[in-house]
């Protein structure tokens, strides 16, 4: 008992012995076990990250060359989105980056005016309003053509205005740090071109009217002698049309009077009351609806078609009276005004009748007569200046304008000095806003001078009136007996 009962504690010893020592072994395989485990989950957190960098790179990438190619398919067209003005600049803000080429400039200059205009290749979406500034005495910003954003600044002396580019940003001021000498060069350039364009269309047009017509005389030479003494175009084909007048009715068929169409244009109206005379009494506009009524009757009872721009006291736009002319396939147009002398020395002495057709101005008279008109909607010179309205010129309207004209001075010569004594201002020609655009032959008459003591009284009397509107008449049949 003694011998199994010391057997049995040696055994427990030896269990308990091999117990201490196995323990050790599996405490290191566990801690070795967590830093395999460690070890792993850091390696894979080091291949993550790899990975979401790698991602970051590619998306980063991808968006350059999304950005590039953005930038390089830019918007075709150039949009104005925004104007500022403050008293040194004015800031135009577009859709994009603009390119030199771009913007245009040029000069044009007159008497009493001196424009510098800008042209931008794109789309003025809508108008903003253009607060004036210490830059410029006017400043105007118009959608010249589909393609075409024009700014004028406008001054009574001459002036400089320069634009400096940046990317999307023009700054237009008088003094800019950068490019001053390049923009100067650069419109002065420009400035010689549309001179030369101007002197050449102005040549081509006269030499054209002075072979075919053979009538007119040279308009240049003292306005102060005119004045006194007027001188008509070609007194010899003159006394010929108007001996014919009468005759010349009698040439055209019913058929052939009913397929004319004529469009008589009254001159001003509605808030622009035109010249008055010099007791401010009559006005230009309220006398010229008289006179184109009283033609537009005689003209119906004659046979033809009569349209009128306004047959009543409102304002039509220059630019939408030829509109409506060539939309009704008119085959003349007619525009009937009054003339005024430009100072008080002149309205003294200045008077008569006269024809003007439109063409680039080769006199003093003829340029004040246009200015005076143009006056009705200063909106328009945006799209109409001396430069762009040569592009509508065409030669053979010209032709066709200066004989009507002709016809029509010599008929209105006859019909009123049957009764009255009147001066033969003669047949001009003068860039009259309102002319320009028109498809078919197309005059301005001037009946006389509002601002003449005399004359202003003859012309709002209504037995002169008739006389006016007879001579009109007359005038038309004359043409179309010789341009059928």
């Amino acid at each position: 008992k003694e011998l199994a009962s010391l057997n049995q504690a040696n055994a427990k010893n030896a269990d308990e012995n091999k117990a201490k020592k196995s323990t050790p072994k599996s405490q290191n395989s566990a801690e070795e076990s967590k830093k395999e485990t460690k070890k792993e989950t850091k390696n894979t957190e080091q291949k993550t990250k790899s990975k979401v960098a790698q991602t970051k790179e590619q998306k980063s990438q991808k968006t350059e060359a999304k950005a590039k190619v953005e930038a390089k398919a830019e918007p075709k067209s150039l949009r104005v989105l925004e104007v500022l003005s403050d008293k040194n600049s004015l800031k135009i803000k577009l859709n994009r980056n603009i390119n030199e080429d771009e913007l245009k400039n040029f000069a044009l200059n007159s008497k009493d005016s001196w424009r510098n205009v800008y042209d931008i290749t794109g789309i003025l979406p809508s108008k903003f309003p253009i607060p004036q500034n210490g830059i410029s005495a006017k400043i105007r910003i118009a959608q010249k053509d589909p393609s075409t954003v024009r700014i004028v600044f406008e001054d009574a002396k001459k002036s400089q205005i320069y634009a400096q580019i940046d990317e999307k940003e023009i700054t237009f001021s008088k003094k800019l740090a950068q490019n001053t000498q390049k923009a100067e060069q650069k419109a002065e350039q420009n400035t010689k071109k549309t001179v030369k364009k101007v002197v050449s269309a102005e040549k081509t047009s006269a030499s054209k009217a002075e072979k075919t017509a053979k009538t007119q005389k040279e308009n240049t030479k003292n306005d102060k002698k005119i004045a006194k003494k007027p001188e008509p175009v070609n007194q010899k084909a003159m006394k010929i049309t108007a001996d014919t007048a009468t005759a010349a009715s009698n040439k055209l068929s019913k058929k052939q009077k009913a397929s004319k169409i004529i469009v008589l244009d009254p001159g001003h109206g509605g808030d622009d009351v035109g010249a008055l005379s010099q007791n401010k009494k009559l006005r230009e506009k309220d006398i010229v609806l008289n006179v184109s009524k009283k033609t537009a009757s005689l003209l119906k009872e004659r046979g033809y078609k009569v349209l009128f721009t306004r047959s009543n006291d409102r304002f039509i736009k220059l630019r939408s009276r030829t509109s409506f002319a060539n939309d009704k396939g008119a085959h003349l147009f007619i525009s009937i005004h009054a003339n005024a002398a430009p100072n008080k020395e002149k309205a003294k002495t200045m008077n008569g009748i006269e024809t003007f057709f439109l063409s680039p101005s080769r006199s003093e008279r003829s340029m004040n007569a246009a200015n005076l008109e143009n006056k009705a909607d200063t909106d328009e010179m945006n799209y109409f200046t001396k430069v762009s309205f040569l592009n509508f010129l065409n030669r053979e309207k010209i032709i066709a304008s200066n004989k009507l004209a002709i016809d029509m001075q010599a008929a209105l010569l006859k019909s009123v000095r049957a009764g009255y004594k009147v001066s033969d201002g003669g047949v001009r020609e003068a860039p009259f806003w309102v002319l320009v655009g028109a498809l078919m032959p197309a005059v301005l008459i001037e009946i006389g001078y509002i601002s003449h003591p005399d004359e202003s009284q003859k012309i709002a009397n209504s037995k002169y009136q008739d006389r006016l509107a007879k001579g009109i008449a007359d005038g038309v049949d004359e043409y179309f007996a010789k341009n059928l």
